[in-house]
């Protein structure tokens, strides 16, 4: 049973659209642990780290809560556990599609935004857990998740100077400053997509690729 905090705020607004909580493929540490990372990533994203209580989690597990420690020391281990595995797969996407896009930036911007908001969109509950639940730890907890989080941005930033010095692109702002609304704009689609949504994911990707073009100035795209 969900404690009275977490039953009231099942009538609240919720923060996503999407009821998919899946764990991508092949991530987390697997056996006796999966279970309780799965209820906890649902729980986490749904009522946020402060409205589900260790009871909820080893509830929703089939756990006592006594058995849930002999797992993990707490909630903060959980959910550092979550935000780390969100990190490392998010980073190894858009590294793994800048490698086997061409040396163009313009190309490899596009397929950089291509996997960014492929995993927002096809992992929302994990990416609002990345995006929104960081301030909840402190931050020993999550100094991996930081240094993965800074690659990513320098990552996209390396792009956009490559693709100014080379004259592709030309943006009228401080690229760093482009590099954090492509990175927000892509975010925001865990908030309001889903399996359900009128557009296809591949759609969506090609919209948000052409607002990025125009964002950075591309000259052909």
């Amino acid at each position: 049973m969900m404690s009275s905090q977490n039953t009231s705020a099942e009538s609240r607004i919720r923060r996503l659209v999407s009821d998919n909580g899946a764990l991508p493929e092949g991530t987390g540490p697997g056996g006796s642990k999966a279970p309780i990372l799965n209820a906890a990533l649902r729980l986490f994203a749904l009522h946020g780290f402060s409205g589900a209580s260790v009871r909820d989690i080893a509830e929703a597990s089939g756990l006592k809560p006594a058995s849930l420690y002999a797992h993990f020391r707490g909630k903060e281990e959980i959910l550092s556990t979550l935000i780390e595995i969100g990190h490392e797969y998010h980073y190894q996407c858009l590294h793994d599609a800048v490698l086997n896009s061409d040396n163009s930036p313009t190309q490899q911007l596009k397929a950089l935004v291509a996997a960014h908001v492929g995993f927002h969109a096809g992992y929302p509950m994990l990416a609002i857990l990345v995006n929104h639940e960081l301030h909840a730890l402190e931050r020993s907890y999550i100094v991996g998740a930081l240094t993965l989080r800074e690659k990513s941005v320098e990552l996209m930033l390396g792009i956009i100077k490559r693709g100014e010095a080379n004259g592709e692109f030309d943006v009228q702002h401080d690229p760093w400053l482009a590099a954090a609304a492509i990175g927000a704009m892509g975010m925001r689609v865990a908030n309001w997509y889903s399996e359900h949504h009128e557009k296809s994911v591949d759609e969506v990707i090609s919209a948000y690729q052409d607002f990025v073009m125009r964002m950075v100035g591309v000259k052909s795209h």
